[in-house]
């Protein structure tokens, strides 16, 4: 298998460590809150908190998103 064959992940680009560490230790709020800061204006905590209830399987409403890791767009949805 090459270099170029391995599989990427579906995470996006523009993920936060901060993000990442809440995601990582179960902190859905505090995962929320990173993602509300990394998303401007048109995104806020309730949004977020959704977007990552989601990515986590919390919540099953809209289906899971691409990644265990809510996007911005995941949010916006």
């Amino acid at each position: 298998m090459s270099r170029d064959a391995t599989p990427k992940d579906e995470m996006d680009e523009g993920v936060t460590a901060k993000q990442l560490l809440h995601a990582a230790t179960g902190d859905r709020d505090a995962e929320a809150k990173a993602l509300a800061d990394r998303s401007g204006d048109d995104v806020d905590v309730d949004d977020a908190r959704e977007a990552v209830g989601r990515a986590h399987g919390d919540l099953a409403r809209d289906g899971k998103p691409e990644s265990d890791v809510a996007s911005p767009d995941d949010a916006r949805d």
